[in-house]
């Protein structure tokens, strides 16, 4: 019983601050001729769990979303009001979505980050220099932020990458490379002091390499960028990020059905670095890394009621 009084008394609270609300000109009924039904539905809509607790964030949304011109969010360029973000949910509601015109914090909130989320990617491309129109509704926007991921901002975004990390281009290399590999650790550190002293490092191999390792003759494996050298090698390939033609690689060791051990222990040796077929597509696509990059550099401004935004998450998240 001292339960549902407390809860009974937070309802009349909330209803009272409502219908002060609500007699300001143009924001609904005065409070003469709100009925005892009006009142239940208008308290139903901020207690938004049912659980007969009006929370004052249930308060703080339902009086934010009275107001359907409301600027709920800014971003370079534009800005969402209520209107546009319910109208998003009434066209496409979420499965947990009961009411479009009275939607949860939750679930308005998430709305609203997708919407934002889209239009700082337009915001991105079109400050790249690929036009894009902000007048259609979402889905419009979404089909030419999507035509140009797939089209000439992938090319551009592969630049800007290069440009910011140089270390791309040789990623993209083809290495050609001889390797050593052997069942032991004595082995292959055998195997590199004889390289180190000038014997050709094919020629050791042939002498020294696993015999599960016979499909590569003299120990060429061919010419690969790091990328297919990694999913090789896995880590033990990590060493070839930092030779040049001609170089000896470390020891490295991993475990391989190639070997009675259950291991190989490798050297590399690289022949070549074939930069003229170097191919920087293979390492994308480059697109959706380099706009999260660049969205985070946009400010968003969230109406506090609501929430803030995070740049990190790139999301709204509800005020503390």
């Amino acid at each position: 019983m001292v339960v549902n009084r407390g809860k009974n008394i937070i309802g009349r609270a909330v209803v009272s601050l409502l219908l002060i609300l609500l007699t300001v000109p143009g924001c609904g009924e005065s409070a003469e001729s709100l009925s005892g039904s009006a009142r239940d539905e208008i308290f139903d809509r901020i207690d938004q769990d049912g659980d007969g607790v009006a929370l004052r964030s249930d308060y703080e949304m339902a009086v934010s979303l009275a107001d359907r011109t409301k600027v709920v969010a800014f971003y370079p360029g534009g800005s969402l009001n209520v209107e546009t973000v319910l109208t998003s949910l009434a066209k496409s509601p979420p499965s947990r979505l009961a009411d479009p015109e009275n939607p949860t914090n939750e679930v308005f909130l998430a709305r609203m980050t997708s919407m934002l989320r889209l239009r700082l990617a337009a915001v991105v491309i079109n400050d790249a220099g690929f036009d894009i129109d902000f007048t259609g509704d979402d889905e419009s926007l979404n089909d030419q932020v999507q035509a140009h991921i797939s089209g000439g901002f992938e090319a551009w975004a592969q630049e800007q990458a290069l440009i910011a990390d140089p270390r791309l281009e040789k990623f993209a290399t083809p290495h050609c490379i001889t390797l050593i590999a052997t069942e032991t650790e004595a082995e292959v550190k055998t195997a590199k002091e004889r390289i180190e002293a000038g014997e050709p490092a094919e020629v050791v191999a042939s002498d020294v390499n696993a015999q599960g390792t016979s499909r590569w003759p003299n120990g060429d494996v061919g010419c690969e960028d790091l990328l297919a050298w990694a999913n090789t090698f896995g880590e033990s390939a990590a060493p070839l990020g930092k030779m040049k033609a001609g170089d000896i690689s470390e020891i490295v060791s991993m475990p391989s059905d190639f070997s009675s051990t259950g291991r190989l222990w490798m050297i590399f040796n690289v022949r070549e670095l074939k930069s003229e077929d170097a191919n920087p597509t293979r390492l994308g696509p480059f697109a959706q890394q380099v706009l999260a990059d660049l969205v985070v550099e946009y400010e968003v401004v969230v109406e506090t009621k609501l929430g803030v935004w995070d740049p990190v998450g790139l999301s709204v998240v509800p005020s503390r």
